[in-house]
């Protein structure tokens, strides 16, 4: 049964308030019409705020939503070094939309004597670069030209200065002040794949591919192949090709006993060993392994990421 509402009533100087009435006392099954009505309020602006953020992307919100972050088409890159070139007999990789995790790219290393200011080019599609210096006495202080404020800073103790950081990219001037020589080392951190030419070493005399396999999905996505190398000297390389697994940082490529493992708690219960870190998660890269660790012994590898306990993608070594 609906209830009619007394008449609103005013304060004027002249006019005694009236008491409020009290309030009608709740049945049974009914909700308070107060507490509906601020729920209907909070869910309304609610609406509003997500109606907001997506309109206006916020945070990548629409992208992320649709499944389909917008992103331009990028060259691979084709050197662990910014400027490395591929082979003349390489096919040139086109621009693609896939990305890696953000790795570093090595730069360029300056050097000098006292007060100097060396130039730099950090590729425009660099998410951020980095700098670290060594010398020998006294402090090393270096900014970028234009901006006041210093990117490195440290005393020189003869080994490496920690990390400054920056964003500007292009061509530009650094300004280094020493008391005595200095060494930089500068790196640029991208996100594109890696198509690196196979180690020389993969086709010297006496190399010998000793398994392949096709990398399935896990815990996440696992795309490409991967090649065992028994190299003449009796140490192993491997080299993935057409990679791609799910990003993350601090990944690693391990061997397992396991002929074909499916789940993480499965890989776990198996004495694995590590083979490399896996830095970049696409591409086509090159590994070696370690000396005391024989592929042989196992029978697939595993992309592992020990930061989560959880076993990425895997590939079934056939023999070769």
């Amino acid at each position: 049964m609906s209830t009619t509402e007394p008449p609103a009533t005013f304060d004027r100087p002249d006019v005694p308030s009236q008491p409020e009435p009290l309030p009608e006392p709740e049945r049974p099954g009914q909700p308070a019409q107060s507490g509906g009505r601020h729920l209907l309020a909070w869910l309304g602006l609610l609406a509003l705020l997500v109606s907001a953020g997506v309109g206006g992307n916020l945070f990548g919100l629409r992208d992320r939503l649709s499944g389909s972050e917008r992103r331009a088409p990028k060259a691979p890159a084709a050197s662990r070094a910014a400027g490395g070139a591929a082979s003349a007999t390489t096919v040139p990789r086109p621009a693609t939309l896939v990305r890696s995790q953000p790795w570093w790219q090595a730069v360029t290393t300056l050097q000098g004597q006292a007060a100097g200011t060396p130039a730099l080019t950090i590729d425009e599609g660099a998410i951020q670069w980095r700098v670290r210096g060594v010398c020998g006495t006294g402090r090393l202080l270096v900014t970028v030209t234009g901006r006041p404020k210093p990117l490195l800073e440290a005393p020189c103790t003869g080994t490496d200065t920690p990390f400054g950081y920056a964003t500007k990219a292009g061509a530009m001037n650094l300004k280094v002040a020493a008391d005595g020589p200095w060494k930089l080392h500068v790196e640029q951190q991208v996100d594109v794949p890696l198509e690196e030419e196979p180690l020389p070493v993969m086709s010297a005399p006496g190399t010998k591919v000793v398994f392949t396999g096709d990398f399935y999905r896990m815990d996440q996505t696992g795309t490409g192949t991967i090649t065992v190398y028994r190299l003449a000297d009796g140490s192993h390389a491997l080299r993935l090709d057409d990679f791609f697994v799910s990003p993350n940082v601090d990944l690693e490529i391990t061997f397992s006993p396991l002929d074909a493992p499916k789940t993480t708690p499965e890989f776990m219960a198996a004495p694995w060993v590590k083979a490399a870190p896996l830095d970049i998660t696409a591409g086509s890269l090159n590994f070696t392994v370690p000396r005391d660790v024989d592929p042989a012994q196992f029978k697939s590898v595993v992309i592992w990421c020990p930061l989560i306990n959880s076993a990425y993608a895997a590939a079934t070594l056939e023999p070769s």
